[in-house]
Parts: structure tokens; C-alpha cells; sequence
């Protein structure tokens, strides 16, 4: 018999059967020498509805913002 292995965030690690698809946004602030910044990273990842609530991604089922 082959073991279930338990689906788990890719972001927190928290094991959950409540997974959604995003891709990761990572943000750079404003700073005197440049101005604020995002990028979205191409791979999507699966997250808990907590992380995907707290930290910047969006849903991979839209197409990847151009930066």
C-alpha cells in the first residue's frame, strides 16, 4: 500500500486540505534612491487561505502582471 502524503503550504508548511493556487509577489519599498517595485514570480504555488490572506500574491489562474 502506498502512504497519502498530506498536502502542506508551500509558504508556511501548515498542512491543510484547503490550498489555493497563487503566484508570489514580492514587493520592494520606496526609498529615496528608487521608487516602490513588485515582481511576480511566474511559478505558482499552492497556499493556505491564511497566507494567502496575509501576504502579497494573487491568483495564478490570471495571467502574470507586466512589470
Amino acid at each position: 500500500m502506498t502512504p497519502v502524503t498530506a498536502r502542506a503550504c508551500e509558504n508556511c508548511g501548515f498542512v491543510d486540505e484547503e490550498l489555493v493556487l497563487v503566484r508570489r509577489i514580492y514587493v520592494v519599498p520606496e526609498t529615496w534612491e528608487h521608487p516602490p517595485s513588485h515582481t511576480v514570480v511566474p511559478e505558482p504555488e499552492l497556499w493556505c487561505v491564511s497566507c494567502a490572506s496575509q501576504y502579497p500574491c494573487e491568483p495564478a489562474d490570471e495571467e502574470p502582471e507586466a512589470i
